[in-house]
């Protein structure tokens, strides 16, 4: 009965969010996007880069409030007050993207192509700087990578997920072979952070949002030079952020307040 009581909360709630929260970003969105683009043409593309990053960043941490979201965010100090650096976190749930606009920085991202087909979202994701990999184009990922290493050396920052996809269990997959090979080539600065919650929120193939307690952790910067190798720092990166992955935030919460 328990059960069949959350099913029909989720329902009415992700109806609830359709309807209003997403009426909102097509109406407040629409209205974003065409204001950056007369940014752009007058000012030129940083000005407008500069105006969607601060909407972005707004809208990533008004989109927990709306749906009635906590979020404890650990280790502020650690994110370094300039690029170029690359985030690096595990992935659990679309709302990771948001998660990460608004409380660490509104970054570019290395992300499915799939994306970008999302109504305004997608144009959002674009108009970041964002890279887009095709997985049906084996070329796709040859491109990115040298998109990748062109922003990083520009003093960009850039938000990866190596795991490639969306946890199924909300435990830290295998990152996969090469997804950090331009930050260790180029000896370019790296911000692990851990996501814990957000699964609670939306699984991968689940149709409805809950609202979820959810802990970011930002972990100190790590220095590529210092791994004899790209897989090397690949198991680093993953043994630091997995460390942190309860897959059930309050107990996280009343830990690191005691």
């Amino acid at each position: 009965m328990k059960k069949v009581l959350e099913t029909i909360k989720a329902i009415f709630f992700t109806i609830w969010l359709i309807i209003g929260f997403f009426g909102v970003v097509i109406v407040y969105g629409s209205y974003v996007l065409i204001k950056a683009n007369i940014l752009e043409k007058r000012k030129g593309i940083k000005a407008s880069q500069e105006y969607i990053r601060k909407v972005v960043s707004w809208f990533g941490r008004v989109t927990f409030k709306f749906l009635n979201s906590n979020i404890s965010v650990f280790g502020e100090e650690n994110i370094p007050q300039e690029g170029p650096y690359v985030i690096v976190a595990n992935h659990q749930s679309i709302f990771d993207i948001p998660l990460i606009l608004g409380y660490i920085y509104p970054t570019a991202f290395i992300a499915k192509k799939e994306l970008s087909m999302i109504p305004i979202l997608g144009s959002f994701i674009k108009k970041l700087g964002s890279i887009l990999i095709d997985r049906s184009n084996v070329k796709s990922g040859a491109i990115a990578l040298k998109k990748f290493a062109k922003l990083s050396r520009s003093g960009e920052i850039i938000t990866l997920f190596p795991e490639g996809t969306r946890s199924l269990n909300g435990q830290v997959g295998e990152f996969k072979k090469g997804t950090l090979l331009i930050p260790f080539r180029y000896n370019i600065k790296i911000l692990p952070v851990t996501i814990d919650g957000t699964i609670k929120m939306s699984k991968k193939g689940s149709a409805f949002i809950k609202p979820s307690n959810i802990n970011l952790f930002i972990h100190e910067p790590v220095e590529p030079k210092l791994f004899a190798s790209e897989g090397e720092l690949r198991e680093c990166l993953k043994s630091i952020i997995s460390e942190k992955v309860t897959i059930e935030p309050q107990l996280a919460l009343k830990e690191t307040k005691t």
